[in-house]
C-alpha cells in the first residue's frame, strides 16, 4: 500500500500601512469660504484597523465618524481611503491634518497644512 502526503505552505505577509494624502504638500492655500477636501488613501495588509484623521494632533475623526466639536464630515470611507471635507472654510479650519493609518503591524502617517487666505469677518 502507498500512502500520499501533501504539504501546502501558506506564507503570510504583513506590512505597516503606506499612506498618502492627495496632492499632499508641505502648505497648501485655500480661500476663505470655499470648501476643504482632504482625501488620505493608504495601503495595508493585514487591514487598517483604525485610520483617523488629527489636527495639531488631536484627532477629529475616527474610521467614518467625526469627533464632537469639530466643523467637517467624512464624505467617503472604505478599505483603501477616507475622505475628510470641511464645508465653507473660516480662519480656524487653518493648521496640520494628519491622516493616520493603524493595522496591527504598525502605523503610518502623512501630514499637510492648510492656509486659509481672504477677508476674516467677526465671527471667524
Amino acid at each position: 500500500m502507498t500512502m500520499c502526503v501533501s504539504i501546502h505552505f501558506f506564507i503570510l505577509i504583513a506590512v505597516a500601512p503606506e499612506v498618502r494624502i492627495d496632492g499632499a504638500a508641505e502648505q497648501f492655500e485655500v480661500v476663505a469660504g470655499n470648501e476643504i477636501q482632504l482625501t488620505c488613501r493608504y495601503n495595508t495588509s493585514p487591514p487598517a484597523s483604525e485610520v483617523q484623521w488629527l489636527k495639531y494632533g488631536t484627532v477629529i475623526s475616527r474610521n467614518a465618524s467625526m469627533e464632537n466639536a469639530t466643523r467637517g464630515s467624512i464624505t467617503h470611507f472604505n478599505e483603501s481611503l477616507v475622505q475628510l471635507t470641511i464645508n465653507s472654510s473660516i480662519s480656524k479650519d487653518a493648521g496640520k491634518y494628519t491622516c493616520l493609518v493603524i493595522n496591527s503591524v504598525g502605523n503610518l502617517s502623512d501630514t499637510t497644512e492648510i492656509a486659509i487666505q481672504g477677508l476674516l469677518s467677526p465671527s471667524d
